[in-house]
């Protein structure tokens, strides 16, 4: 746990109390520190003292003006609530009304993720989390809700600590409908499940395919295939946390609602890679269509690939995927000027070239229209 003390004398006094352990938590603490930066004369000074258990021994004696917290056990949020000064908590757990909540949009991680494997064309989804966390909880309900609008089918398992958990968890994963997508809570359940498939013999992605939350890039590099994951905006919460305190701190009123963040994007992984299709026509305009997108391919060239006659692949690929060709060529090329946009620093002109696009201003229109964002705009939010 990392205990983040804003200690400038005259100047506020602001505690932070955020893991450094997880990306998520490391994330939350640049978001503050950002926004300290543009808009406050905060001094940062980190104090680290490991994972928070207890409440910190500092903290009995620490005077100061505000905190933000990730409130995860009933004895810290009573210290914390203690110092009678405003908290924005910034966990996935609900807290007393005096700690305004400043978190990540569960609803919108979930239908993300569904959004992202019915891409893929797949029917049957599941959710695997420990129930053990009220997030987790939450993320499943909402997941179903999302899994029953869309009319899929859905299954649920309670991933407990417990070593006893793994065979069953085998069992329920060899009896489950295939090909199925499987939301996990978090990447280390993400990870729990592909140990689990890999040992009952479940190929991955191709009888499975396992999407985490929170992309922490240890975690996901590490699995074996390596894990997809949905890509939170964990600096935007931790600048969203900050301004909300500074307006507490100077006696703005508290926000009715907890203050969502919704998420940035999904990055594919092996864990994913494939496709849920029966049609050998489509999957193989698929897998052309994913290889080859950021190309100057066609629509016409998608179909010499999937060696059918054009009216044949257009009927067939609209009734499977939902979309037709061009859509999905357009929709691929988005995502992977998406992730040009988050991890490099090219030009808007190269991220169009590299992405399909060839013009910045075609590039520029299809964001505003899917997106309603510039790329500049969505790099902005996205760094």
């Amino acid at each position: 746990m990392l205990s983040l003390i804003m200690t400038a004398l005259p100047h506020p006094r602001v505690a932070v109390l955020v893991e450094l352990s997880s990306a998520h938590g490391r994330g939350l603490i640049r978001g503050i520190a950002h926004y300290a930066r543009r808009h406050t004369d905060w001094s940062l000074h980190l104090e680290e003292s490991g994972p928070l258990r207890a409440t910190p021994l500092w903290l009995t004696v620490w005077r100061g003006e505000g905190i933000i917290a990730r409130l995860e056990t009933p004895a810290i949020t009573r210290a914390v609530l203690a110092k009678k000064v405003p908290v924005v908590n910034v966990s996935g757990y609900t807290t007393a009304r005096r700690a305004c909540q400043v978190d990540l949009d569960d609803r919108g991680v979930c239908e993300l993720a569904l959004d992202y494997f019915r891409q893929r064309s797949y029917r049957h989804f599941a959710y695997c989390g420990n129930p053990r966390y009220e997030w987790s909880v939450r993320r499943q309900e909402l997941f179903a809700d999302c899994v029953a609008r869309a009319g899929g089918s859905f299954a649920a398992f309670p991933l407990t600590d417990h070593p006893r958990s793994l065979p069953r968890l085998s069992a329920w994963l060899t009896a489950l409908p295939k090909p199925c997508a499987i939301l996990a809570g978090n990447d280390l359940c993400g990870c729990r499940l592909l140990e689990v498939c890999a040992g009952a013999g479940l190929a991955v992605p191709g009888e499975i395919a396992v999407l985490g939350v929170d992309d922490d890039p240890l975690l996901c590099t590490f699995c074996q295939p390596q894990l997809s994951s949905v890509v939170p905006d964990t600096e935007g919460i931790g600048y969203l946390a900050a301004q909300t305190l500074h307006a507490l701190m100077r006696g703005e009123p508290a926000p009715a609602n907890p203050q969502l963040v919704r998420p940035l994007s999904v990055q594919s992984r092996a864990s994913t890679d494939d496709t849920a299709v029966d049609q050998w026509h489509v999957r193989q305009a698929l897998r052309f269509i994913q290889g080859n997108a950021t190309r100057a391919i066609s629509v016409a060239d998608v179909v010499v690939q999937a060696r059918s006659s054009r009216r044949f692949l257009e009927k067939q690929f609209k009734a499977v995927v939902g979309r037709p060709i061009h859509a999905e060529i357009l929709r691929v090329r988005l995502e992977a000027a998406k992730n040009l946009l988050q991890t490099t620093q090219l030009p808007l002109k190269s991220v169009a070239e590299r992405s399909g696009f060839r013009r910045a201003d075609y590039l520029s229109s299809v964001f505003q229209n899917r997106l309603g964002l510039s790329p500049t705009q969505y790099r902005t939010r996205a760094t």
